[in-house]
């Protein structure tokens, strides 16, 4: 491990900015599995809706 903060360091590789941008994107990740986990039952309605009935566009459309 100490070889590879060797290196980061030899080539200017600033740890706390790596860190930053990595935590961002572990928080990001969690947030859209929890957001798909609480919204399941609204997202499967609407998908059976579309599948049953067509999008709204669907039913206003004119063919020419």
């Amino acid at each position: 491990m100490s070889d590879l903060l060797d290196e980061a360091k030899s080539l200017d590789i600033k740890l706390s900015e790596v860190f930053e941008a990595a935590l961002i994107r572990a928080v990001n990740m969690k947030e859209k599995v929890e957001w798909f986990k609480q919204n399941d039952g609204a997202l499967k309605a609407h998908n059976d809706r579309v599948i049953k009935n067509g999008t709204f566009s669907e039913s206003i459309r004119q063919l020419s």
